[in-house]
C-alpha cells in the first residue's frame, strides 16, 4: 500500500460508481421525457448493455479493489491500522479484541492473542488469519493448494508485492520448512519467519513480521508462538 489513506482510494472508487449511476439515470429520464414514438425510434438497447456492463465492470473492480487491501492492510503500522473508523473495519473484516483471546487456528490449535490486538478473517481467499499485535508484529496465516514449485517458491508467490529477500532455511524436513527473510517497505526494514507445511497437496504457511524488533527478538517471540500450537 502507498502513502494514500485508506479511505480516500476507497471514496474514489465509490465517486466513480456513483457517476455512472447518474450516468444511467440521466439517460433514462431523457428517455421518459420524450414521447413514444420518439422513444421507440431513438431508443437503442446497445447503450442500455452498454451502461449495464460499465456498471457490473465498475462493481467488479471495486471488489477487487477491496480485497487487494484487505488482504495488504496488516502490513501498515499498529497506529494505521488503529486510525481506521467503525465503516472500514468492517468491509476489511477487522476487529479489535478487548482481553486475551484463544484465536483458533483449526480444529485443534489455538493462538493466545493479547488484548487490544486486531484480529481480520478472510474466507475467499488464501489469507484465511492476520493479526496485527501493539508490538507491531503482523502475524499472518494462508492455506492454499499448489501442485507446482516447492515451499520458498509458494513463500515468494504470496510475498511478491514485498520481493522477501535474504531467505534462509532454519529447518527443513520433507514436508516442512522454517525460514527466516526480510524486506523493505517505505523505507523501513522488515524481519520475517515462516513456518510452511505441507500435507496432500495444500500448504499452510504462518509468518511473522515486525520492522521495529530484532531479528533475534522476533525469532524468540516466533518460536513462543509457535510452542502454543504443539499443546
Amino acid at each position: 500500500m502507498d502513502n494514500k489513506p485508506v479511505w480516500r482510494t476507497i471514496l474514489s472508487v465509490v465517486l466513480g460508481l456513483f457517476a455512472i449511476f447518474r450516468i444511467a439515470m440521466t439517460c433514462n429520464k431523457n428517455s421518459s421525457s420524450s414521447s413514444n414514438s420518439s422513444y421507440s425510434s431513438n431508443y437503442q438497447p446497445q447503450s442500455y448493455q452498454s451502461v449495464t456492463s460499465a456498471i457490473e465492470e465498475s462493481k467488479n473492480n471495486y471488489r477487487n479493489n477491496i480485497q487487494n487491501i484487505s488482504n495488504d492492510i496488516f502490513y501498515e503500522s499498529y497506529d494505521s491500522i488503529n486510525k481506521l473508523g467503525d465503516s472500514e473495519m468492517t468491509i476489511y473484516h477487522i476487529k479489535k479484541i478487548k482481553k486475551d483471546t484463544l484465536l483458533p487456528l483449526d480444529l485443534s490449535a489455538k493462538l493466545n492473542v493479547e488484548a487490544n490486538s486486531y484480529i481480520q478473517k478472510n474466507y475467499d481467499d488464501s489469507l484465511k488469519l492476520a493479526v496485527k499485535l501493539p508490538d507491531n508484529t503482523s502475524i499472518f496465516m494462508h492455506s492454499y493448494e499448489a501442485k507446482n514449485g516447492d515451499a520458498l517458491d509458494n513463500l515468494k508467490a504470496l510475498k511478491k508485492k514485498k520481493s522477501i529477500q535474504n531467505i534462509s532455511l532454519k529447518l527443513d524436513q520433507p514436508n516442512s520448512k522454517f525460514v527466516s527473510y526480510n524486506y523493505q517497505q517505505n523505507g523501513k526494514k522488515y524481519n520475517g519467519y515462516a513456518l510452511i507445511s505441507k500435507e496432500d497437496g495444500q500448504y499452510t504457511s504462518i509468518e511473522f513480521e515486525n520492522n521495529k524488533l530484532s531479528k533475534e527478538e522476533l525469532e524468540m517471540k516466533t518460536f513462543k508462538f509457535l510452542a502454543q500450537l504443539t499443546k
